[in-house]
Parts: C-alpha cells; sequence; structure tokens
C-alpha cells in the first residue's frame, strides 16, 4: 500500500520539465509562489491564473508548464471526485470555463477539501522544484 503523499511526489515531479538553467530558475520561481498564490487568493483565483498563463501555444515553454500544472490540478480534482472525470481530457480553453463553473457551484466544504487536495500537490511541487533546481552560488 502507497501513502498519499508518495503519490503527490510523484505526480508533482512530472510536472518539472528538464531544460536549460534559465529556464529551471523561472520555473523554480513560479512554482515556489503557487501554495502561497493558492492561499492568499483562493483555488478558483489560482486556477483562472494557471489557465491564463498556459496560453494556446505549445511552443512557449512555460506556458507549457502552466498548461501542464492547470492539467494536473484538474486530473487531481477528477480523481478524488471532486470534479467530473470529463475534465481529465477535456480540451482548453473550453475545460478552463469548465473547471472554473465548477468550482464556483462548489458548497464550502467541497470547495475546502478540492483547496486542500491543490494545496498537497503544490506544496510537493515547491519542494522538488527547490530541490531539482537548485540556485547557482555567485
Amino acid at each position: 500500500m502507497r501513502r498519499l503523499d508518495q503519490g503527490m511526489a510523484r505526480d508533482a515531479a512530472l510536472l518539472l520539465p528538464e531544460g536549460d538553467p534559465a529556464r529551471a530558475k523561472e520555473l523554480r520561481t513560479r512554482f515556489r509562489r503557487l501554495p502561497v498564490q493558492l492561499r492568499t487568493s483562493g483555488l478558483a483565483a489560482t486556477y483562472a491564473f494557471l489557465a491564463a498563463r498556459s496560453g494556446t501555444s505549445g511552443s512557449d515553454p512555460l506556458g507549457r508548464s502552466y498548461a501542464d500544472v492547470a492539467q494536473q490540478v484538474r486530473a487531481r480534482l477528477a480523481d478524488a471526485g471532486l470534479l467530473p472525470a470529463e475534465v481529465r481530457t477535456a480540451a482548453a480553453p473550453a475545460v478552463h470555463r469548465t473547471v472554473l463553473r465548477e468550482l464556483g457551484e462548489m458548497d464550502t466544504a467541497r470547495y475546502a477539501r478540492a483547496t486542500a487536495e491543490v494545496a498537497l500537490l503544490f506544496g510537493w511541487l515547491r519542494r522538488l522544484a527547490e530541490a531539482v533546481y537548485v540556485e547557482e552560488e555567485s
């Protein structure tokens, strides 16, 4: 039997792309901020931020990273039964509208549970980004 945090660590690790050092520094900075943004802005606003930053072009590596994080948020919440299963595979940008509508219609307890699920994922993403994308010493 596996612990919940093992799955979260695996999921977060899949979101950390390998690449050039400049991009790694940018990703580390962005991923560090997600847990704080979730706490201060809330789940719906944070998801909207991810959706807006993900864009529609696959050529922007940072945008692709945001899109991957948004997709993992959807998958995590769908797996937990908090979002409909079809959001796992639905295409952007229509899926973003669906997710935001679903988040807006949740009762307080369900929204709190969804926020807790995403907070776990973001916590692991921050930890792993700090471990993998180590700052160079000057």
